[in-house]
């Protein structure tokens, strides 16, 4: 009771979350509980997830399932900042000074509407990584994040009965179920307005492996502190792009790559994507900078929609940890492989 009352409001919360969730959560460091469930449960979420695609989008464009609008695809560097301490100093970030191409692609999560309220995303692929990686092509690594730090599905299991439930027409089925109660606050919270997808905070929301066994992290990406730009567009349904385009041609965008390392595994827990790791107890440190300078991604729209990214394009020294990562290996790269195709055969990219 005692370890309890010395933790800060915010791990409590986290601690509450755990408690409130029928799930026995794995107490060593970076350690995972693996269910033989896992697999039945992604073949299901391919087949439901595919059947909502076609419900959307019948004809022209098939979008992704989430991170359904593209509001730019942009490229920049990534630098691996110097002096880094060694338990950070590891996979990408283990040479000082390394420097990777990056492309960054920023979506809305649901809506075709950018004055609407919604999370955001930015996925993040680097080239000329050198090593393999734990599935897919060789010399890219991707990092997924989105504008708010929880999910609002705890587990595979959970995401699995939201996207079924959205298939079948009842949404309202998984929120009013006792057992996604959580959920709820993480929709009202996450789905917010922006002016500027660049000013946003964005979070892996999942763990990864830092270096080797035994070590967990979450990533984190912030414009670097003191270089945010105010712009002025005109507020249409597609104004987000606008407003990209107008921060590059005032200057260019200077981002923060940060890693989290996980401290108690009880509050700061591997197989629940629903607890917000806390940063009083283990704040977010800044491992890379990624420099954005002017360019015309607009133009390049047909490429990027074209664009599949996964966790698993991924070094072992940055594998994805936890059940909601775990499921994303197939589903992900099922799914992508889908929406190229039946774009393909439609005739769009």
């Amino acid at each position: 009771m005692k370890r309890w009352l010395r933790l800060p409001a915010g791990a409590l919360l986290g601690l509450l979350t755990v408690a409130c969730s029928p799930r026995v959560e794995p107490l060593a460091p970076g350690a995972e509980k693996v269910s033989g469930e896992e697999a039945r449960i992604a073949a299901a979420m391919i087949e439901a997830t595919r059947d909502i695609s076609l419900q959307r989008d019948p004809e022209g464009l098939l979008h992704r399932f989430n991170q359904v609008k593209t509001l730019g695809c942009v490229r920049g560097e990534f630098r691996v900042l110097d002096d880094l301490p060694d338990p950070l100093a590891a996979g990408l970030f283990a040479a000082p000074g390394a420097r990777y191409p990056a492309t960054l692609r920023y979506a809305n999560a649901t809506t075709h509407d950018d004055r609407d309220k919604d999370f955001r995303g930015l996925s993040i692929k680097l080239g000329g990584v050198s090593g393999e990686p734990l599935w897919g092509k060789a010399g890219t690594q991707d990092f997924l994040l989105n504008s708010y730090p929880r999910l609002f599905a705890a587990t595979p299991e959970d995401f699995l009965s939201f996207i079924e439930a959205t298939r079948d027409g009842q949404v309202w089925r998984y929120f009013l179920n006792p057992a996604h109660w959580y959920s709820l606050p993480v929709v009202l919270r996450g789905r917010t307005e922006t002016d500027d997808p660049f000013a946003l905070r964005y979070y892996s929301t999942t763990p990864f492996r830092l270096g080797g066994e035994g070590t967990a992290v979450k990533y984190s990406v912030r414009e670097c502190p003191g270089t945010g730009r105010e712009v002025t567009v005109d507020k249409s349904g597609d104004f987000l792009s606008a407003a990209m385009a107008a921060r590059l041609a005032a200057q260019p965008v200077c981002l923060e790559f940060l890693v989290q390392r996980q401290g108690d595994p009880l509050a700061m827990p591997v197989e629940n994507a629903a607890v917000i790791w806390d940063e009083e107890l283990s704040p977010f440190v800044p491992v890379a900078r990624i420099t954005v300078p002017d360019q015309d991604f607009r133009a390049r729209s047909r490429d990027c929609e074209a664009m599949s990214f996964n966790p698993w394009q991924s070094l072992a020294a940055h594998r994805p940890l936890g059940g909601i990562n775990r499921v994303r290996i197939a589903v992900y790269a099922e799914l992508a492989e889908f929406r190229q195709a039946e774009n393909r055969r439609r005739g769009k990219p």
